[in-house]
């Protein structure tokens, strides 16, 4: 009798376990395919800390819509140029929304700011995309602040030319500093105490994202004991650059404000807000202004410094590449001038040469995390209002369907049959729509000029072994810190 009972209960229990699984591995039916489910953990363990290898498995196995859970939240992953651009740009006021983030509501709700979607995001975009592109997206007066900067740099790395450096800091420093002539319109001595403590805050919690990341998935784990994912400091450092950096620099604009001389972004700003704000309603204000100048800087330096970095590592890789840029620029500008805007049409191979290190280095594979506006019917699938959506650029940039040979770094791939440059719709390493990065034009500009001045100075060879090509996933996809030795042409 005893061990009747024993049996029926430990069927029972057995029964019961396996519809407990079931249940918490189930997908619900309306969402895209993926992968099987593991108990409140989903698919979080199989991602690993770079995702590209498993989505590109699973684009293979579920087509270019798939779904994959972060504990129990669905993200769904957009592949492929056609179901990305359908998503983004033809449908891009539903698929345009940033999801909540744990560290942004954590910052947002010490600043008393949400600006991820609704009307503040697009007055903030609006206003900042229309005066960037009034201050000279390929005017002479921005291209001066970049060349000015560009000189400072190349300065730098002539004094300790001939010895190994790792030029990080310094692409960091230059970068970071363009962005302070457009935003504050004054640059900042690579020794000042501010700029140096602005830059030390930025880059550790850059380095502390792989930590910090952990908590974007597991947030509860923030209750834990002491600092061990270093929340603590990364929301400290976001308050030393606001409070140190960027308010100082906005409250000196407005005790020095001046209608007339409007000369930068801040003093732009001002203008706009004090206008819009004497017309009536709007979300214009200081503390709105001190989030937006944060987000410039985000936007307008990780990218390019990380961009020109992947340059120099990939000219080490691929010398012959570097000599036929200098070829190039020395045929058409020589070495008596700086390169401008102006010399672009006659280095298409330089060009090429930026264009094929975003698409191959892939610097943003995942873009910006997305979610939709609203519950939508999308490619015969239902997603439920506030579904998170990843947009995989790395399926663009790396579809051997659309480049033939992604693997191979080949400038030659953005030059037509004349020679000159041709730009492939496909290619939107910024990634398309709404969300497309913010300082996109800023960038493009910035590495034309740093990579031809830098190319144009030295010539760039490795200590030892070249650098590796892989890099690592933060932020941005950076390379592995490696040394040059920078020889002056002249």
């Amino acid at each position: 009798m005893f061990v009747e009972s024993l049996t029926s209960t430990t069927v029972l229990v057995f029964v019961t376990v396996l519809l407990l699984l079931r249940w918490l591995t189930r997908r619900p039916p309306h969402l895209p395919p993926g992968p099987v489910l593991f108990p409140l953990l989903g698919n979080l363990l199989s991602l690993g800390p770079d995702p590209r290898p498993v989505f590109r498995r699973l684009r293979k196995a579920h087509g270019d819509i798939f779904c994959v859970f972060i504990c129990h939240r669905p993200v769904v992953v957009l592949n492929g140029y056609d179901v990305i651009r359908d998503a983004v740009v033809k449908n891009g006021d539903v698929f345009s929304n940033r999801p909540h983030s744990f560290f942004s509501d954590i910052i947002n709700d010490n600043r008393g700011i949400m600006m991820t979607s609704g009307k503040m995001w697009k007055e903030q975009r609006t206003f900042a995309l229309t005066t960037l592109r009034e201050f000279g997206m390929g005017r002479s007066l921005l291209e001066e602040k970049i060349q000015e900067e560009t000189e400072q740099f190349l300065n730098a790395v002539a004094a300790r030319q001939e010895a190994p450096q790792d030029l990080k800091h310094l692409i960091t420093n230059s970068v970071s500093n363009i962005i302070c002539s457009i935003v504050f319109g004054r640059r900042f001595e690579y020794t000042d105490p501010r700029f140096v403590r602005y830059l030390e805050v930025t880059n550790e919690n850059i380095e502390n994202l792989q930590i910090t990341g952990i908590l974007q998935i597991l947030p509860f784990l923030r209750h834990l004991p002491g600092d061990a994912f270093r929340l603590k400091k990364t929301v400290h450092n976001v308050d030393v650059v606001q409070d140190e950096f960027i308010e100082p620099m906005v409250q000196e604009h407005i005790d020095n404000y001046d209608e007339g001389d409007v000369n930068d972004f801040i003093a732009a700003y001002i203008k706009e807000m004090r206008h819009r704000q004497q017309q009536g309603e709007t979300t214009m204000e200081v503390k709105t202004l001190l989030k937006v100048i944060m987000d410039l800087f985000v936007a307008g330096s990780e990218t390019t410094s990380t961009a020109v970095r992947w340059v120099l590592a990939l000219f080490l890789n691929y010398p012959d590449v570097q000599d036929r840029c200098f070829r190039e620029i020395d045929t058409h500008i020589g070495v008596n001038r700086r390169p401008g805007m102006k010399d672009k049409v006659s280095l298409p191979y330089v060009e090429a040469t930026i264009m094929e290190t975003l698409r191959y280095c892939d610097i943003a594979p995942l873009a910006a995390p997305h979610c939709v506006a609203r519950c939508t019917q999308f490619r015969g699938y239902t997603l439920p209002e506030g579904a998170s959506v990843m947009v995989n650029l790395d399926s663009v940039l790396q579809d051997q369907g659309i480049w033939g040979d992604p693997q191979n770094f080949r400038p030659d791939r953005f030059l037509d049959s004349s020679g000159k440059v041709f730009k492939p719709e496909e290619f939107i390493p910024f990634s398309i729509g709404h969300r497309v990065c913010l300082g996109e034009s800023l960038a493009r500009m910035e590495l034309f000029l740093f990579v031809t001045a830098l190319v144009q100075t030295f010539h760039f060879t490795s200590p030892g072994q070249p650098p590796t090509l892989e890099g690592v996933l933060g932020l941005t996809y950076f390379p592995k810190p490696f040394e040059v030795i920078a020889t002056a042409r002249t």
